[in-house]
C-alpha cells in the first residue's frame, strides 16, 4: 500500500507540472497562440503573439481575432477564413499581416482549429500563428527572379528576331549587289579587251570572289554566334571533285602560286560537300596569305582506318607558341605578319564545320612548315 501510495502522488505531482509546463508553453513559445470563443471574440493571447503586436496580452481581451489584422487580411479573414471555418472546423498556412502598434505590419502564416471547449461553454477557436517574414522575402525574391527570366526570355527572343534579320540583310542585301557585279565581270571578260584591261578585269574578278568568302565567314559566324550553329546536310559523296574544284578555283585566283595535290581517296565520303569545299577553301586562302610566296601549298587527303584526313600545308616562319592556342578564335590574326586582307574568321569557320561534321581541326607548326589537318572519323561508307 505504501507504495501504491507513494504511485498516486508521482502521478498526481507529474500531472500538475505537466499542466504548470503547458501553461510555460502557451505564454513563452516562440510562435504566437490565441484562444476565442465561436463568436470570435479572444480569449486569450499569449506573451509572444501580444510581444509581436507590441501590446500586453491582456489588452485583446474581448477584441476579435480579425482585430488584430491588417485592413486587407481583416476583409479576407471575415469574407472567407470566418465561414471556412465554420464549414470544415480548421484552415491552414493562410498568408495575412498582423497590425502593430507602430503602424508597421508583419506578415504571418496562421492556422486555426475549432474544438469543443473542456468546461462546456460551447466550442472554441484555437489560432497558430508563425512569423513569415522569411518565406515573404523568399516568396518576393522568387516572384522577382520568375519577372527577370521573362524579361530575358523577352529580350532573347527579340535578340532572335534581330538575329534573323541581321543574317537575312547579309544574305539578300550584300549578296544581290555581288551577284550584279560578277555578271557584269563575266561580260566584260568575254568583250574584246586590251591587256591592261584584261588585268583590270580579272582583278575585280578576283576582289569579288573575296568579297563573296568574306560575306560568307560573315553570315557563318553570325550564325555560330547569334544562331543554333552551323547546320550540315550529310550525303555520300565523292571527295576527289570536290578538292579539285576547290583547288582550281584557288588557282584561278592566285595564278602566281602552286598548289599540289594529293589524294588517295577511291571510296565517297559522308559529309557536307559544300562545307567540305569551304572548309578547304578557308585553309588554302591562309596558306595562300601566310605562306613563302616562292613555295607551294600541298593538299593531302586519304582515308585512315575509316576516317577522312585532309591536310593543307605550307612553307614559311612558325606559328608563335601565344597564338596557337587562339588561331580557332573569330577575328584571331597574327599581327606580326603582314596579311593580304580578311577578318580573322577563316580559321574559325573551318573549326566550326569540322566541329560540324563531329570532327577536329588540328594545327602543327615548325620552322619548316606549318599544317593545319581536318580529321573527321567514320566518314566513309
Amino acid at each position: 500500500m505504501k507504495l501504491k501510495s507513494i504511485s498516486h502522488v508521482n502521478s498526481e505531482t507529474g500531472t500538475r507540472q505537466l499542466y504548470d509546463a503547458s501553461g510555460d508553453f502557451f505564454d513563452h513559445s516562440l510562435n504566437g497562440f490565441a484562444i476565442a470563443d465561436h463568436h470570435g471574440k479572444l480569449l486569450r493571447v499569449n506573451k509572444s503573439l501580444a510581444a509581436w503586436l507590441q501590446q500586453e496580452s491582456d489588452t485583446f481581451t474581448g477584441l476579435r481575432f480579425s482585430d488584430l489584422l491588417s485592413i486587407g487580411g481583416k476583409i479576407y479573414f471575415e469574407t472567407h477564413l470566418w465561414p471556412l471555418l465554420a464549414m470544415q472546423g480548421h484552415f491552414d498556412e493562410v498568408a495575412v499581416e498582423l497590425s502593430l502598434a507602430s503602424g508597421e505590419k508583419m506578415p504571418v502564416l496562421i492556422n486555426a482549429l475549432k474544438r469543443d471547449a473542456d468546461n462546456g461553454n460551447g466550442p472554441v477557436v484555437w489560432f497558430t500563428v508563425f512569423k513569415a517574414t522569411d518565406r515573404r522575402i523568399y516568396e518576393r525574391n522568387l516572384k522577382e527572379a520568375k519577372t527577370s527570366l521573362e524579361t530575358r526570355l523577352e529580350h532573347e527572343k527579340q535578340l532572335t528576331i534581330l538575329r534573323d534579320q541581321f543574317i537575312a540583310i547579309l544574305g539578300h542585301d550584300l549578296r544581290n549587289p555581288l551577284g550584279s557585279v560578277m555578271a557584269g565581270i563575266a561580260m566584260l571578260s568575254r568583250s574584246n579587251l586590251s591587256d591592261t584591261d584584261q588585268r583590270i578585269v580579272q582583278l575585280i574578278s578576283r576582289s569579288t570572289v573575296r568579297i563573296g568568302e568574306l560575306i560568307d565567314n560573315v553570315m557563318d559566324f553570325a550564325r555560330t554566334r547569334l544562331g543554333d550553329g552551323l547546320v550540315v546536310d550529310l550525303r555520300l559523296t565523292p571527295m576527289n571533285p570536290v578538292i579539285e574544284q576547290v583547288v582550281e578555283e584557288l588557282r584561278a585566283i592566285h595564278p602566281h602560286r602552286e598548289i599540289f595535290v594529293t589524294s588517295a581517296i577511291q571510296e565517297p565520303v559522308i559529309c557536307d560537300a559544300p562545307r567540305i569545299a569551304q572548309l578547304l577553301s578557308n585553309l588554302l586562302a591562309n596558306a595562300i596569305t601566310h605562306g613563302k610566296g616562292d613555295t607551294p601549298v600541298k593538299v593531302v587527303a586519304a582515308i585512315h582506318d575509316g576516317s577522312l584526313e585532309v591536310s593543307v600545308s605550307n612553307e614559311g616562319r612558325r606559328i608563335p607558341d601565344e597564338l596557337m592556342g587562339h588561331l580557332f578564335e573569330p577575328f584571331t590574326r597574327e599581327n606580326h605578319r603582314q596579311s593580304e586582307n580578311g577578318l580573322g574568321l577563316g580559321l574559325f569557320i573551318a573549326s566550326q564545320i569540322a566541329k560540324a561534321h563531329l570532327g577536329e581541326l588540328l594545327v602543327s607548326s615548325t620552322d619548316q612548315e606549318t599544317s593545319f589537318t581536318f580529321r573527321m572519323p567514320g566518314g566513309t561508307s
